[in-house]
């Protein structure tokens, strides 16, 4: 089971683990280039989406995953799974994706503009000061000579994230802060999220969604029906699409994977998954 982080710009930590039974699965956290353990640290040179295709690929062949992998991609994560499954659909098992986030230009406008009906308040203090294009302006805040400059863009960008995270979802999550990194952390997060931003997610528009009935493994989509960060629809869009795909709405659930009713449904079905696997290799034999 390869666990693919958000983002794009985030990072694994043990509680990802937490979705898969151990006693079956051999779970692998990769931090993307620039990313978490990765060095080096917020580093975009030589760093888009198929390079990050050719590095999951490169982790499989390489540490002996065997022919065929399962993947668990979250948000961003689950961009980079879609990508990997229209480059290497041999390689995969099964997916799991959750918070699905196709890369187009609508949902990133979507979130940088669209959620300003929702979270007044926290899109006002984002935008203050800024220009049209909100992306292009942190993109050139966040890469400033000025360490200051850019340390505040940073901040201000990540607050947004993390506030927005939490419309719709349950009160126990609404009321609870989400850690931000500190420092060259939190630059560097941002700076990689911006990087793939700015460039569209190195993706055509639509190019995920009108590849998506070429992939033909079963994939399981577990949405929050309140998701605002990634909206329902777009998780509705791909399941049409898919050939063997399920999707599974969480009406009290927003964006946060680690939240109870989320981490709970992303749980159960990986426990799914882990007994489907286990009945194909006792009907092989």
């Amino acid at each position: 089971m390869l666990f693919l982080h958000g983002g794009p710009g985030s990072s694994c930590n043990a509680d990802h683990r937490r979705y898969f039974d151990p006693g079956f699965f051999d779970i692998v956290l990769f931090d993307q280039r620039g990313c978490g353990r990765s060095t080096p640290l917020g580093e975009v040179a030589d760093n888009d989406t198929w390079q990050l295709v050719e590095d999951i690929d490169a982790i499989r062949t390489s540490q002996g995953l065997g022919d065929r992998i399962c993947l668990f991609g979250g948000s961003w994560g689950s961009t980079l799974s879609l990508a990997y499954a229209t480059r290497y659909p041999q390689a995969i098992e099964e997916m799991i994706l959750r918070g699905v986030f196709l890369g187009t230009g609508e949902e990133v406008r979507w979130f940088t503009d669209g959620l300003a009906r929702f979270a007044p308040g926290a899109w006002q203090e984002f935008a203050d000061g800024t220009v049209d294009d909100l992306v292009e302006y942190y993109y050139r805040e966040v890469n400033s000579p000025d360490r200051a400059i850019a340390s505040r863009a940073a901040r201000r960008w990540a607050s947004y994230e993390a506030r927005t995270m939490r419309i719709g979802a349950s009160d126990t999550v609404q009321n609870r802060d989400i850690p931000l990194p500190a420092g060259d952390r939190l630059l560097a997060r941002v700076r990689v999220q911006l990087h793939y931003l700015k460039n569209r997610c190195f993706l055509d528009d639509n190019q995920l969604l009108e590849s998506a009935t070429d992939i033909t493994m079963p994939v399981t989509i577990v949405q929050g029906g309140l998701d605002f960060i990634c909206p329902p629809i777009t998780a509705f869009r791909l399941g049409k699409l898919l050939p063997r795909g399920t999707l599974r709405l969480v009406n009290d659930a927003g964006h946060d994977g680690m939240s109870g009713k989320l981490a709970a449904a992303l749980t159960e079905e990986a426990n799914r998954l882990r007994d489907r696997l286990r009945n194909r290799h006792e009907s092989a034999i």
